[in-house]
């Protein structure tokens, strides 16, 4: 019989120390290519610190203001990046709008992809 007792520090990326706590329990459960059969018995984690992020959250849409726009504005207000929106209209998964050299979107082409988008439980595209 062979004991084993590892101490390892792990950076992981969660809600709350609950969800750590489970995120690196998984992570003992998998066998990362050890040689031989282990066995583990018992498990103990410490969170020892949590770092708070900054969660981007959505800009609120107003209902006053323009019926269109710029996609800079209409990234925002989705909340993704704008090279993301830009890509989405030119898949043609958003509608847009040329006014001269300029996209625009309108609301309502926002709230119809959103609309589109929400999904409950699993959801597979394929």
């Amino acid at each position: 019989m062979v004991t084993r007792v590892q101490v390892a520090e792990r950076w992981v990326r969660a809600t709350d120390e609950e969800d750590a706590a489970t995120k690196v329990q998984a992570e003992f459960d998998r066998p990362y290519g050890y040689f031989g059969n282990w066995t583990t018995t018992t498990s103990e984690v410490e969170v020892v610190e949590v770092e708070q992020t900054t969660v981007i959250s959505p800009k609120p849409l107003s209902k006053e203001g323009p019926l269109l726009l710029g996609l800079k504005d209409a990234a925002k207000a989705l909340g993704i990046s704008y090279s993301m929106l830009y890509e989405l209209t030119s898949k043609g998964e958003i509608e847009w709008t040329r006014v001269g050299t300029r996209k625009y979107v309108s609301r309502e082409s926002l709230l119809a992809f959103i609309t589109a988008n929400t999904h409950r439980g699993y959801h597979s595209r394929y």
